[in-house]
C-alpha cells in the first residue's frame, strides 16, 4: 500500500542549515491511517551546539505534539464516523512542509510502500533517522492505553450514552484534556493516562505540572467539560480523577514517576498501573449506580 512520509527536523540555526532528523509523520490516503514518531533519545539533538538548543527544541517537541493530537483526533473521528476539523492528507503533508521553516521544518513529502503505518515508520526510522534508543511515539502506548481502557468499561457495562472520549476539563483560568470522562448528568470520572518511559523526563514533568494546575483548580472551585457534540457538563470538587500509568523501564531514572505520584497524591488523584484497569471500571460502575440510586430518592 502507498503510503507518504515526511521527515521532521530540528533546525537550531535556518541561516546555516544544519539540521537533525527528530520524528517522522507518515500516512495513507488509502487506509486513512496515520502516525507520528520521535526519537526516543535526544542526546545528538542537544548537543548540535546552539546557546539556545533547549528552548529550540521544546518547540519542536511541542509541534509534535500538536500534529499527534491531530492524528489522534483524526482517527478518533474516523471511529466515531464524524469528520474532525483537520483532516491528515497529502495536501496537508505538503502544507506543513512548505509552511514551517525555522526551527521546526519538514521533508518532501515522499512515498513509500508498507502494509501498514506502523510498518512504513519503522522502513523509515531504520533507513532516515539514527535513534539508538528507538521505540515508538506516544501513539503507541497511548492507543494501547486508550483500547485496554475502552474493553474495561465495556466488560462492567458502561456504555456509550455514559461514556465520552477526549473531552476538555476547563476551570478559572486553566484547562486540559483527559482521556474519558464517565457521566450521569454531571462528571462522575475523568481519566487520564500518562507513559513515564518518555525519555524526555523533564518535558514529562512540565506537562504533568501543567496539568496539576488545572486539576488543582477543580479541587478548589469546579469547572466543566466539553464533549465534541458541543454538550457540556458540570465537574464538582470532588470528582473521582483517575491516572492509568505506564511505569519506567527497570534501567530508567524513577524521579520524575515518584514526583507524578507525589502530585496525584496531593491532588487526592488515583493512580494505578494499566495491569489494573479493570478497578477504574468498576469503581465507574458503583459510581453510576450510586448516581442512579440519589437520583431516585
Amino acid at each position: 500500500m502507498k503510503h507518504i512520509y515526511s521527515l521532521i527536523r530540528f533546525v537550531p540555526d535556518p541561516a546555516r542549515g544544519e539540521f537533525i532528523n527528530v520524528g517522522a509523520i507518515a500516512g495513507s490516503e488509502e487506509s486513512s491511517e496515520w502516525g507520528i514518531r520521535q526519537i526516543s533519545n535526544a542526546k545528538r539533538a542537544r548537543a548540535i551546539g546552539q546557546s539556545d538548543t533547549p528552548t529550540a527544541l521544546q518547540a519542536v517537541w511541542y509541534f509534535i505534539d500538536c500534529i499527534g493530537e491531530i492524528i489522534d483526533n483524526h482517527q478518533d473521528s474516523i471511529e466515531a464516523l464524524s469528520p474532525s476539523d483537520v483532516e491528515p492528507n497529502e495536501v496537508w503533508l505538503e502544507a506543513l512542509h512548505s509552511d514551517y521553516r525555522n526551527v521546526v521544518q519538514l521533508s518532501p513529502p515522499t512515498p513509500i510502500v508498507a502494509a501498514n503505518v506502523d510498518e512504513a515508520l519503522d522502513r523509515i526510522f531504520q533507513h532516515a533517522i539514527l535513534d539508538p534508543e528507538r521505540q515508538q511515539r506516544r501513539s503507541r502506548w497511548r492507543n494501547e492505553v486508550l483500547a485496554a481502557t475502552r474493553r474495561a468499561y465495556l466488560r462492567h457495562s458502561i456504555g456509550a450514552s455514559e461514556l465520552c472520549e477526549r473531552v476538555l476539563l476547563s476551570s478559572d483560568l486553566h484547562e486540559d484534556r483527559f482521556d474519558f470522562a464517565v457521566m450521569n448528568g454531571k462528571a462522575l470520572q475523568l481519566v487520564r493516562s500518562w507513559s513515564f518511559r518518555d525519555l524526555e523526563p523533564q518535558r514529562l514533568s512540565s506537562q504533568i505540572k501543567s496539568w496539576g494546575w488545572t486539576v488543582r483548580s477543580i479541587r478548589a472551585n469546579g469547572g466543566n467539560i466539553e464533549i465534541r457534540d458541543g454538550r457540556s457538563f458540570d465537574v464538582y470538587h470532588d470528582v473521582d480523577i483517575e491516572v492509568i500509568c505506564i511505569p519506567p523501564d527497570p534501567d530508567q531514572d524513577e524521579s520524575i514517576y515518584a514526583e507524578g505520584k507525589t502530585v496525584f497524591e496531593a491532588l487526592d488523584v488515583r493512580s494505578v498501573p494499566l495491569e489494573q484497569v479493570d478497578t477504574v471500571a468498576e469503581r465507574a460502575r458503583r459510581l453510576l449506580i450510586d448516581s442512579g440510586s440519589k437520583l431516585a430518592m
